[in-house]
């Protein structure tokens, strides 16, 4: 698969957020509540609370961001568009969870 496809971008895009999440549930368990643990955070708080989901998920898309302006910078066009597909995919499951499910 060549670095500058739609196809690179959907997947680096649907990825990124993944490891934006983990940044912003360390940052969560050492920082702002260090009596917690990880595992809590991700069972109990983001999985088993439905009032969190769609705020830690669109706060974890930042991290497609800092990876839109990477491959903007390495001028990546096509798999720029992809991130954008994959942004508006987590957009579409951001309002699923807070209007629908």
């Amino acid at each position: 698969m060549r670095l500058d496809s739609q196809a690179t971008g959907v997947l680096l895009g649907l990825f990124a957020p993944l490891i934006g999440f983990m940044v912003y549930a360390t940052m969560y368990v050492t920082a702002i509540r260090p009596h917690l643990d990880l595992p809590f955070f991700i069972n109990d708080l983001f999985l088993g609370t439905r009032e969190y989901q769609a705020p830690v998920l669109s706060l974890s898309l930042v991290a497609n961001l800092a990876l839109f302006f990477l491959l903007d910078r390495w001028d990546l066009y096509k798999a720029m568009r992809g991130v954008i597909l994959a942004t508006m995919i987590y957009g579409l499951l951001i309002v699923l969870l807070l209007f629908v499910l």
